[in-house]
């Protein structure tokens, strides 16, 4: 074990250790996904949302997007998200909100989970349902938009 003097080598301590795990995350997980997990756009819940929704995922997760449509246009003018998720179901949502902000309801609900998982890149095999939650929730709360509007 490495003893710490002082403040800074604690921070010393404390970079080295992050460079090393995001060296070691990179052997699975591509830069995008990594990024995203970090620092995820669209997080969280924005006011008088035109509709919402969460879907829970086989794994245990659940994602939950908040958007905004324009009633005439049905252009998705903002939109974002929550995850109790791990890092690529961040990344998976966040993605996701970034390719259908400002595209029709009719073009978001055409989005597949493997439009996601190109985006982000390296996924490994035990998170690729990943994206597939991400879409999924999305068309859950796209289609519930729909059936308000009959």
């Amino acid at each position: 074990m490495k003893i710490i003097a002082g403040q800074d080598d604690f921070e010393k301590f404390v970079n080295e250790l992050q460079k090393e795990i995001d060296e070691k995350a990179l052997e699975e997980f591509s830069p995008r996904v990594l990024e995203l997990f970090k620092n995820p756009q669209n997080w969280g819940a924005i006011k008088n949302p035109t509709v919402e929704g969460e879907l829970l995922g086989p794994c245990g997760d659940t994602v939950k997007y908040f958007i905004k449509i324009n009633s005439k246009t049905e252009v998705i003018e903002d939109i974002t998200f929550i995850t109790d998720g791990c890092g690529p179901s961040i990344a998976s949502a966040s993605q996701t909100t970034m390719l259908v902000k400002n595209k029709s309801v009719a073009d978001a609900l055409k989005l597949e989970p493997e439009d996601v998982a190109m985006q982000l890149g390296k996924l490994p095999p035990e998170h690729a349902h990943c994206p597939l939650l991400a879409i999924n929730s999305l068309k859950e709360v796209l289609n519930k938009y729909l059936k308000t509007k009959k």
